[in-house]
């Protein structure tokens, strides 16, 4: 049974495009297509009426890299079902391994000297309540929305030698939770989204590597020094000398001391805002705007765990026609390295910390003047401090097949928060209750997203009346 499920998957995940993982950062696929009377074509009359009281509960996660894939290990999805057909007992079919997998494993070696990334993301929006007047306007309450996230830059320049000096690179993560009370209402034309919220980062860690490359002289020799240095800080709004340090503090015990004073300390706060207008009665335009931050009411945190050293290696100071000798010593100046122990300090005024921001104009393009049939085309830019470049583009086109509000299916080629994404979404409407999920391939690399390099998978569940 469990191998006939994890054929099951493979198959689908062969078929599937792109998926809902529609950025793990926020989940916003259903917020953004809700359908509003005034400002969009009225669907069939037959179909179902947006739910009045909802609530809903979201998760999805994903990761993606630039190396390997799952076409490295395992044979084709539609071979291993071209097999399964073939076989005379499926039986045989599980008990023959060289169905499954690849007669030879080949991973170019290459694919990671041109460097590597890789990068991940969970989000859980556990608890969200929404009330719809009418689509004319609304309100609601999300609590406890929790995401993930996380890279890993291991640049060309790095991996293969190159000549280059402080280039930076390295790890960034972090976790988020919030609590907002988003609504919309409807003005001149204009459908406006609110999304004010108050989130707490629980860690927060940025590329903190450089490594530099390049000639060195000394003593009349030409040589080559490689130097690796790293300086992270890990920010928190808790110490975590308890989990990191040689002693015995109770971290937990340390955060029951006075907690409400440690979230207030670290609460920050930003608004989400988007804004559509109907062009005609095909189309219809608008930008969202994702975690603008607030000034002066950003989050900080002021407990950090510092981790830092060197490593190096400079030829120049070793003459190599004396190798052979027999008493031959490797100089102290020549290779070295350094690791100090974690240092757990405090900051004064604290570390600020933003959430990722994005803008993203968008279009709704409806070719038969219904919501059964929709195009998205999308173009903005991102600015995340977890990534050695803070600023990216983003945008990508999506179309959406809505019949009756009963069964939507949504598949788009985008790039967002630093991958490409190609995926499917699948909502089913029952009225009272509702069903949505996703899936995935995804990578860093246009190229290798076709490959099986990476995989999201969303879920979503959403009851009212």
């Amino acid at each position: 049974m469990g191998k006939f499920f994890l054929l099951a998957c493979f198959f689908l995940h062969g078929l599937f495009l792109w998926a809902w993982d529609n950025d793990a950062v926020d989940l916003r696929m259903w917020e953004f297509e809700e359908d509003i009377g005034i400002l969009h074509p009225t669907r069939e009359r037959f179909a179902f009426n947006n739910r009045r009281v909802e609530l809903s509960m979201q998760m999805g996660v994903h990761a993606a890299n630039t190396f390997v894939s799952y076409s490295d290990f395992f044979q084709s999805p539609f071979r291993i079902l071209r097999n399964l057909i073939a076989a005379d007992n499926f039986a045989g079919f599980q008990d023959n391994p060289r169905l499954y997998y690849r007669d030879s494993i080949s991973i170019n070696i290459d694919d990671f000297l041109s460097g590597f990334r890789f990068n991940f993301g969970l989000a859980v929006a556990p608890f969200s309540l929404n009330i719809n007047m009418r689509d004319e306007w609304g309100f609601g309450l999300d609590i406890a929305h929790t995401t993930v996230t996380g890279n890993l830059l291991l640049p060309e320049t790095v991996l293969g030698l190159h000549e280059v000096t402080d280039e930076l690179f390295g790890v960034g993560s972090a976790v988020f939770v919030d609590v907002g009370i988003p609504f919309f209402f409807h003005t001149r034309g204009f459908r406006i989204s609110v999304r004010p919220a108050a989130y707490l980062p629980l860690v927060y860690v940025r590329p903190g590597f450089t490594y530099s490359f390049g000639p060195s002289y000394e003593g009349g020799r030409l040589g080559q020094r490689l130097e690796v240095f790293y300086d992270m800080r890990i920010f928190s709004p808790f110490s975590l000398e308890g989990i990191f340090g040689d002693n015995d503090i109770n971290t937990m015990e340390d955060i029951m001391r006075d907690p409400f004073g440690m979230v207030t300390r670290s609460l920050g706060y930003d608004i989400t805002l988007g804004i559509e207008y109907p062009l005609n009665r095909l189309t219809s335009v608008g930008v969202n705007l994702i975690n603008i931050p607030i000034p002066f009411l950003w989050a900080t945190l002021d407990n950090y765990t510092r981790i830092h050293g060197n490593m190096f290696i400079d030829t120049s100071y070793i003459n190599f026609g004396d190798i052979l000798n027999d008493d031959f010593e490797f100089p102290d100046e020549a290779f070295g390295s350094s690791m100090e122990n974690p240092y757990f300090g405090t900051l004064s005024r604290g570390q600020r910390i933003l959430r990722p921001f994005t803008m993203l104009f968008f279009a709704n393009y409806r070719p038969f003047g219904t919501q059964t049939v929709t195009l998205i085309p999308s173009l903005g830019f991102s600015i995340n401090e977890l990534y050695t470049r803070i600023a990216a583009l983003e945008g990508g086109l999506s179309a959406r097949l809505d019949l009756a509000n009963v069964f939507i299916t949504t598949v788009g080629m985008n790039y967002n928060d630093r991958r490409w994404r190609h995926s499917l979404d699948l909502a089913f409407n029952l009225r009272v209750l509702e069903l949505g999920i996703g899936v995935s391939k995804q990578s860093p690399s246009f190229v290798r997203s076709f490959l099986g390099t990476g995989l999201g998978v969303n879920f979503g569940i959403k009851m009212g009346w």
